[in-house]
C-alpha cells in the first residue's frame, strides 16, 4: 500500500527565515516576545499540523493553536490541539491535548502540534496559526517551524496555496 504524503497533505512553510528575530533565535531572547507563524487556510482540510524542531535551547515558550477569523489576523481564540514531544532519537517523551503548552529547555527536541478543522470551526473561523510566547529572557533556542494541512479535500496538485 503507497502512502502518498504529499498528495495527502499539504506541507506549508508558515516560517520563513524573515519572521526570525535577530541571531535566528525562534522564542527571540525576550520574555513577553511572541512568534506568529504564517496563518493558513483549513477550508479544505481536515486538520493542520505545526512541527517545531529544536535544537540547544535554553528559553522556554508558551505554545498555543489560534483559530483566526481572516488572514490578519484581526480576531484569534486558543483553541484544543494535541501535541507531542519527541526526544532524540526516537523516544516519545509527552503526549497530551490542551489549549497550551510550555516548550522545554534542552536539546534536539521534536514538538508535533495537532489541531482539527472542527475545533477550528468550532469558533466560526476558518484559518489557524500558531503562536508562541517566550518566558524566559536573555536565551537562545535554535529552531524551525514547519506546518501542512492533512486530510485534504482536492488532491494536491488542486489545492493551490493555503498562506495569504
Amino acid at each position: 500500500m503507497s502512502v502518498k504524503f504529499l498528495e495527502n497533505n499539504h506541507v506549508v512553510h508558515v516560517l520563513p527565515l524573515a519572521l526570525l528575530t535577530t541571531n535566528d533565535d525562534l522564542w527571540s531572547g525576550l520574555a513577553g516576545a511572541r512568534l506568529d507563524t504564517e496563518v493558513m487556510s483549513m477550508k479544505n482540510a481536515d486538520g493542520a499540523v505545526f512541527i517545531i524542531s529544536t535544537g540547544v535551547s535554553t528559553s522556554n515558550a508558551s505554545v498555543h493553536i489560534c483559530a483566526c477569523d481572516d488572514v490578519i489576523p484581526t480576531n484569534t481564540v486558543a483553541v484544543s490541539f494535541r501535541y507531542m514531544r519527541i526526544a532524540a532519537p526516537d523516544t516519545i517523551a509527552e503526549t497530551g491535548e490542551s489549549v497550551e503548552y510550555l516548550c522545554s529547555t534542552g536539546a534536539d527536541f521534536v514538538y508535533v502540534f495537532e489541531v482539527d478543522a472542527a475545533k477550528v470551526a468550532e469558533q466560526g473561523y476558518e484559518f489557524v496559526t500558531l503562536e508562541a510566547v517566550d518566558v524566559t529572557a536573555n536565551n537562545d533556542t535554535e529552531g524551525h517551524v514547519v506546518g501542512f494541512l492533512t486530510g485534504l479535500r482536492y488532491k494536491e496538485d488542486d489545492i493551490g496555496t493555503q498562506v495569504t
